[in-house]
């Protein structure tokens, strides 16, 4: 086996793999608010960012929460139930302000407790009574280390993100600049391949269009090129470990609804889960999870999301680093090609190289 650092091997036992959801829910909400009154969703839980902003959306009568890691579950119905929370409470609790770590844990563990979840489920108290909940992930500790890395080259990080003239970004992170060196020099340290297939598994690296260093370092230097980087939260979080000033993920900004939608769980695939719910559905989201799945397997679960929509129901699906073709083994959608780039040049969490919007015919 390859060696890796010892903060991979300590990372690897945490339980949850994500922690905050690096994908804006902006673009899922654009599509769900299309979708009219009572519309039924069903999506990968991953960290609960995006099911929490859906659930404010007042069109959404149910919402199914579908994730095969019974942490990532319960982080999604903790945010969830943090809605009825003022969004500078959930700030503090998350970690995104300051709190007491003794102060912290006791709301936290009130929450589990509420929702009738075992207080070690997101690892030993210590692993966030600190930091809050959003940085006990493995991708959380992944990005860590990347800043850890730039340490040198912080007061440069941090200009670079007070601007909002896209030509002066991208000239600063160039290839023949010290930023820049510094920047890909950070991806290739942290995201060897040995590193990411310790914290997710070899699935996660399945397909790759090229290093998942070099993917990432990509798509920073795209955020940077395209849009202000002083207005980008998840620009921030991943190279400054924090929220810029009055900009932070949609959900943690939303007043608190004056209703939820009725909540479903299912801890299991997305495939057994959409097997389940023929023609049950107005939205499918799938994240990036093809990203992870051979052809064969991303056609499967593309034709269960077929069966699983309403006539008219859409799906929306990132694509992060994979060679996937995605429009041809779904040839049952219609793939709004138009929408779906525009979609993804909005996209403020820049990770994927691509986003597909398609609907059931």
């Amino acid at each position: 086996m390859t060696n890796v650092p010892t903060w991979v091997e300590e990372t690897a036992r945490w339980p949850l793999a994500f922690a905050q959801v690096r994908e804006d829910a902006l673009l899922d909400e654009w599509v769900v608010w299309r979708l009219g009154p009572g519309a039924r969703v069903i999506l990968v839980a991953s960290g609960g960012c995006t099911a929490a902003l859906l659930a404010t959306t007042p069109n959404v009568a149910a919402i199914h929460l579908v994730d095969p890691n019974p942490a990532q579950l319960a982080l999604s119905r903790l945010k969830l139930h943090w809605l009825a929370m003022a969004p500078k409470d959930r700030l503090a609790l998350l970690g995104h302000a300051p709190m007491s770590p003794a102060e912290r844990v006791a709301a936290v563990s009130a929450a589990l407790e509420a929702q009738d979840l075992p207080e070690h489920i997101f690892g030993p108290v210590d692993l966030w009574a600190e930091q809050g909940p959003d940085q006990a992930g493995r991708y959380e500790r992944l990005f860590a280390e990347l800043r850890h890395e730039l340490k040198p080259c912080g007061t440069e990080l941090a200009d670079l993100l007070r601007l909002n003239d896209p030509v002066e970004q991208a000239r600063r992170v160039a290839l023949d600049t010290a930023l820049g060196r510094a920047l890909d020099q950070a991806f290739d340290n942290v995201m060897a391949l040995p590193i990411l297939v310790r914290l997710f598994g070899e699935e996660a690296t399945r397909n790759p269009c090229q290093p998942f260093s070099r993917h990432f370092a990509q798509r920073t230097r795209h955020a940077l090129a395209t849009l202000p980087a002083h207005e980008n939260p998840y620009l921030a979080q991943v190279l400054l470990g924090r929220f810029p000033d009055k900009v932070v993920s949609p959900w943690l900004a939303a007043p608190p609804p004056e209703r939820l939608p009725a909540v479903a769980w299912s801890c299991t695939m997305m495939n057994t889960a959409l097997e389940a719910s023929p023609g049950e559905f107005d939205y499918v989201h799938l994240s990036n999870i093809l990203d992870w799945l051979s052809p064969d397997q991303a056609r499967a679960t593309l034709d269960l999301a077929w069966s699983a929509l309403r006539p008219g129901g859409w799906v929306l699906i990132r694509q992060l680093n994979s060679t996937l073709d995605i429009p041809r083994l779904g040839e049952s959608f219609a793939w709004q090609l138009k929408q779906g780039a525009t979609l993804h040049f909005f996209d403020r969490s820049y990770f994927y190289r691509a986003l597909h919007l398609g609907r059931k015919r």
